[in-house]
């Protein structure tokens, strides 16, 4: 019979083989869903803009360290308290305006951008403004602004150009739109706008090519059927602020015109003029400056940002779904992999890595790469793994390895709550108590490796026949094995404890079981069922069922036997020895 063992072990090998080959592809599966599912989510996040404010907020922090400083080449004219004190209240006749010009002509700048509103004609000094207009055409190099203003709602947006006077005698117009953010704040700007095609270059983009050149590809511009009604934009890039946002060199508009400035302050220079004083027009928000920046330091921060090429491409939208989810994705993948099931470290080391490459396009590539969907997916998966695994480790301490079934702790544990919900609820809980007959005869005949399989297939079969979802089934010794049966009597006990001596009974000639073809597997039994009114705890109930497992032993084993009352587990050990 010992020839046995030879086949016995072979067989129990490719057991385990293909167990342990399956469920590596069962986990390889569950990570690739894992992985899709996380795909998705970033998707999700980005598509939705769910989290546009945390990473506006996110991309302050991280270019702050990288902004350019103001450059000395551009300079701000500003209408300011003095300039206002000495010459007299705003607006002003646009005779000044054309000193201003004639004087900036005469020093020789490399351009002017006259950030102020010239919509309109004046009406009583129309001299003033035919000087204003041969004075820019003889400077060729001013730059004039093209403002939006907001429509009513469902009204169409109104475009604020200069009288075509004006418009014809500059080098070029450009818009001062500013676009903020969803929290209002304005972190960048866009190339070109207009109300139904984006014709306009922003106006620092003019000052910066004051002699204009061809559009370059519309690549965000979408025609609509509305777009004659509404301004649109395209080119959007982000900007660094010099630090501070105001710290361009700067003089007062009457100390220019009054010769007050030296011509090698000017001479060579981005000239802008525009409001300073305090009250008067518009305020940006900006990053970093709650009290918001003038307009005018806000178009010489994109002049500083184009001339010193430190503009930030927001990466696009298509690019970045799919890096975010890769850098998800693959985490998620590696944790199916053999030795990665139970590591953080993928997931804190794709977390890093996102972080790190947003860092690198940010200060190497001027590219913006928003990492916070997928550092919160990664930061949801590693909250999930660990929840997991600490979910492994409580069942893994509270199941047999070899069966996987419940151990002696969790069969105690769940016993004592089982009498406790019988006692409120009065259904009654049996239980059985089983034991391999001659068990160590048969490993002695049919090997270690016919034994390991003896006890998963009589697992299996006490699963089969205990299968709703609070039946617990526990080995509780070496060849012992517990069921729980909650709301079960004791006539449905006997019936399942009848049906396991059928499913064993057919088991000799079974070659999927893995047993040897000669091994004969029975087991007995002990019945004992609680009713509402048995006034035992735990341990007097297993000493029942042990009991009752006894006589059937005592029986000629391969059968069950309900405790009846007459004798306790006690005294039947007792009487064995």
């Amino acid at each position: 019979m010992r020839l046995a063992d030879g086949p016995s072990r072979r067989q129990g090998a490719e057991e385990r083989v293909n167990s342990s080959r399956r469920t590596l592809r069962q986990r390889i599966k569950a990570r690739a869903l894992t992985a899709l599912g996380g795909a998705a989510l970033v998707a999700a996040l980005i598509l939705s803009g769910a989290t546009a404010r945390v990473d506006a907020w996110l991309f302050d922090a991280l270019s702050r360290p990288t902004a350019p400083a103001a450059d000395p080449r551009i300079v701000v004219v500003a209408i300011d308290q003095p300039s206002l004190a000495e010459l007299g209240q705003w607006p002003w006749s646009r005779r000044v305006h054309a000193k201003l010009i004639d004087r900036l002509t005469a020093i020789g700048t490399r351009g002017i951008a006259l950030d102020v509103l010239l919509t309109e004609s004046a009406l009583y000094d129309p001299e003033g403004d035919a000087l204003l207009a041969r004075a820019l055409g003889r400077n060729g190099r001013t730059v004039l602004p093209v403002f939006v203003e907001a429509s009513a709602a469902g009204g169409p947006a109104v475009e604020l150009a200069p009288i075509p006077e004006f418009a014809a005698s500059a080098a070029r117009l450009g818009h001062a739109d500013h676009a903020p953010d969803r929290d209002g704040v304005s972190r960048g700007m866009y190339l070109h706008a207009g109300l139904g095609v984006p014709r306009w270059p922003s106006l620092a983009l003019a000052l910066r090519d004051p002699r204009g050149g061809n559009l370059p590809d519309l690549q965000d511009f979408d025609a609509r059927e509305d777009a004659p009604r509404r301004w649109t934009r395209d080119g959007y890039l982000l900007l660094p602020f010099a630090r501070p946002a105001d710290g361009f060199h700067r003089v007062s508009y009457a100390d220019v015109l009054a010769g007050r400035v030296a011509d090698e302050d000017l001479r060579d220079r981005w000239i802008l003029v525009g409001i300073d004083a305090a009250g008067m027009g518009d305020t940006v928000a900006v990053p970093g400056r709650g009290d918001g920046l003038a307009e005018i330091y806000y178009q010489a921060n994109a002049l500083n940002a184009l001339v010193n090429d430190a503009t930030i491409a927001p990466m696009r939208l298509a690019a970045r779904i799919a890096l975010s989810a890769l850098l998800v994705a693959l985490p998620l993948l590696l944790l199916g992999l053999p030795g990665l099931e139970r590591l953080w470290r993928p997931l804190a080391i794709a977390a890093a890595a996102t972080l790190l490459l947003s860092l690198a396009l940010l200060a190497l590539a001027g590219t913006w790469f928003p990492p916070l969907p997928a550092l919160l997916v990664l930061a949801l998966g590693l909250a999930l793994w660990r929840h997991r695994h600490r979910k492994e480790a409580r069942l893994l301490a509270q199941t047999d390895t070899l069966t996987g079934l419940a151990n002696r702790a969790l069969f105690d544990a769940a016993l004592g709550r089982e009498l406790h919900a019988t006692r409120l609820n009065g259904l009654p809980l049996s239980m059985l108590l089983i034991d391999i007959d001659r068990f160590h005869q048969f490993i002695s005949t049919h090997g270690d490796a016919a034994r390991d399989v003896a006890l998963r297939v009589l697992g299996a079969a006490l699963r089969n026949r205990a299968r709703r979802p609070r039946d617990l089934i526990a080995r509780i010794g070496f060849d012992e094995f517990a069921v729980l049966l909650p709301e079960t009597s004791a006539d449905a006990a006997a019936a399942i404890a009848t049906t396991l001596h059928v499913d064993l009974a057919g088991l000799p000639g079974k070659r999927e079981t893995g047993l040897p073809e000669d091994a004969r597997l029975t087991v007995s039994i002990g019945i004992h069922t609680i009713v509402q009114g048995d006034a035992h705890d735990a341990a007097e109930a297993m000493n029942r069922v042990e009991a009752a497992l006894y006589q059937a032993k005592q029986l000629g084993r391969n059968r069950s036997f309900a405790y009846n009352g007459n004798t306790t587990g006690e005294e039947e050990r007792n009487a064995a020895i």
